[in-house]
């Protein structure tokens, strides 16, 4: 794990950054677009950004959480214990938003795939929690090495 532990880190970060930039985008920028067209022009805005980020971000998730699991494990293990230290409390608390992020995600494409409407606060509040939810993972990273 040693040996492949700096560029999961790499692709971590780097995918995170990603993951979070269109997060921030789409909170601040895309939305500020809905609602100054004409119904047509919003709803083609819609499903042509939709279309992409379908086809890209979950596949970025998974591949976020598939390196920061492997990650994880250098700290949080049989050996190095659980809950002992620092830096092991703020993972354990950035692993349950992380969680909260990936539900989220999955009970979003489950409605896609079963044809079934989002519910409102997904529909119209997801993003923001996912970018307050991001937001505060990053500045738990940071804590996890300086605390």
């Amino acid at each position: 794990m040693e040996a492949i532990y700096p560029y999961a880190h790499i692709i971590h970060l780097v995918l995170a950054i990603i993951f979070l930039g269109y997060v921030f985008t789409d909170v601040f920028m895309i939305s500020a677009l809905k609602n100054r067209f004409n119904s047509e022009t919003d709803k083609e805005i819609n499903q042509t950004l939709g279309k992409k980020s379908f086809k890209i971000f979950p596949l970025v998730l998974l591949v976020i959480v598939l390196t920061g699991g492997m990650m994880m494990s250098k700290f949080i293990n049989s050996n190095a214990g659980f809950f002992e230290t620092n830096l092991q409390q703020l993972l354990v608390i950035k692993i349950a938003l992380a969680t909260i992020i990936a539900l989220g995600v999955l009970f979003n494409l489950f409605n896609k795939f079963t044809g079934r409407k989002k519910p409102a606060f997904m529909e119209n509040h997801f993003h923001k929690l996912v970018l307050v939810l991001g937001l505060g993972i990053v500045v738990l990273a940071k804590m996890m090495f300086t605390a």
